[in-house]
């Protein structure tokens, strides 16, 4: 019988069960609202890429771009019918449907994390890891201001989601299941 009473109180820091307290812990709850809020941030990164479409494209070549005089291109001065400008549009856009994509998907996964185990969270994370890297090359590409302000929120909620993932109340809550 104490071994019974010692056990079941093993179960959380404070002293119950999370079967006898009849909830998840309150840091799988933040992760996984993180992790949406996280989604819902590159969706809106991603809609501001595809809204700009070929504004955005003009500007990146403009910036890598001289004239045969050593002078910057302007955005004006691009040909939007060449095959560099359409090719980055292809890439522009697929990137961002891409995104969308990726970030409804990780929706899903954060909302099953409630209800299954590691391996959901595990997916989960790895959508935030990859979000997280493909932010880095933001300063490298032209982006709209708006997608530029999303993607520096998703770099710090995605870690966020990330720390809570792994926490160790959560991580001890899958293993009482």
């Amino acid at each position: 019988m104490s071994m019974h009473r010692q056990s079941a109180s093993m179960g959380s820091s404070s002293g119950a069960s999370y079967e006898a307290t009849g909830g998840r812990p309150a840091a799988l709850k933040r992760a996984v609202f993180v992790a949406i809020t996280a989604a819902a941030l590159n969706v809106l990164s991603a809609i501001g890429l595809i809204a700009s479409g070929m504004e955005a494209v003009k500007m990146q070549i403009a910036a890598t771009t001289t004239t045969g005089d050593g002078t910057k291109v302007t955005p004006d001065m691009v040909d939007t019918e060449g095959e560099r400008a359409q090719g980055l549009y292809a890439i522009y856009s697929g990137l961002g449907y891409n995104t969308i994509f990726w970030s409804l998907v990780l929706i899903l996964l954060a909302w099953l994390a409630l209800r299954r185990g590691r391996v959901v969270r595990a997916f989960a994370t790895v959508i935030l890891v990859f979000s997280v890297l493909f932010k880095a090359a933001d300063p490298f590409i032209a982006m709209p201001v708006v997608s530029l302000i999303a993607d520096a929120l998703v770099v710090v909620v995605a870690v966020t989601a990330i720390v809570f993932f792994f926490r160790r109340d959560i991580t001890a809550y899958y293993k009482s299941r």
